[in-house]
């Protein structure tokens, strides 16, 4: 039987174990808990850095980036999650109350709530592709979601149908453990880049839709090639 390494099956199946590898990185790198920032922006930067460089070293390069963007996404994801404890708090507190004035609190809370979210959401690709400061970023962060809508949708369509293949297809689930979490990423990050094209053709049209306070700048993700892993 002739053994060929460059067919379809094989290709895929290396391409699997590399992505299976960086999932588990990820997942390690997310125990501490308040490591999540640091970890989703590490890997949504080598995603990033998968669409331009295919034949990169998938961990190598997420321990890399995790390293490189630990400090900046450390700060942020403590503000977020800060915001978010405030929010949860807040729902619960009014929740409990039996007032009149419930029914209008808890209403814009949650709202603030999704607000938060999608700007989380948003914020570390955000980081993982462009060189700007804290400010900057979070202003994209908050208001790009809504300037493309139609495809914050589909991010959110994708999420959707990733948990529903995990809680409801059995037989997906083991698959979704091993890679879930890195392919996810893969599969957002394809319409990250198309939500980051619009927008920076956008600006070019319009100065002030999306105020970035100060241009968006792509960071250099240029590598070299390494071995498949």
């Amino acid at each position: 039987m002739h053994f060929n390494i460059n067919s379809p099956f094989w290709r895929f199946l290396t391409l699997c174990v590399r992505y299976f590898i960086l999932n588990l990185l990820f997942l390690l790198t997310c125990i501490p808990i308040i490591t999540i920032g640091s970890a989703r922006t590490a890997l949504y930067s080598t995603v990033f850095a998968y669409d331009d460089h295919e034949d990169i070293n998938l961990g190598r390069e997420y321990l890399h980036r995790f390293i490189r963007e630990f400090l900046r996404s450390f700060a942020a994801f403590i503000v977020f999650a800060a915001i978010g404890a405030v929010i949860v708090f807040a729902l619960s507190f009014w929740n409990s109350l039996n007032s009149n004035s419930s029914y209008i609190v808890l209403p814009i809370l949650v709202i603030a709530g999704i607000i938060l979210l999608m700007t989380f959401e948003f914020y570390c690709p955000l980081q993982a592709r462009f060189e700007n400061s804290f400010k900057a970023t979070l202003l994209n962060a908050l208001r790009i979601p809504w300037a493309t809508f139609g495809k914050t949708l589909a991010i959110v369509a994708v999420d959707i149908a990733a948990i529903a293949l995990f809680v409801f297809t059995k037989y997906v689930r083991i698959a979704c453990l091993l890679l879930g979490f890195s392919w996810l990423a893969y599969a957002k990050s394809l319409i990250y880049l198309k939500i980051f094209n619009q927008i920076n053709q956008m600006s070019q049209r319009q100065d002030d839709l999306p105020d970035t306070s100060g241009p968006i700048s792509s960071k250099d993700n240029s590598i070299p090639t390494a071995s498949l892993m």
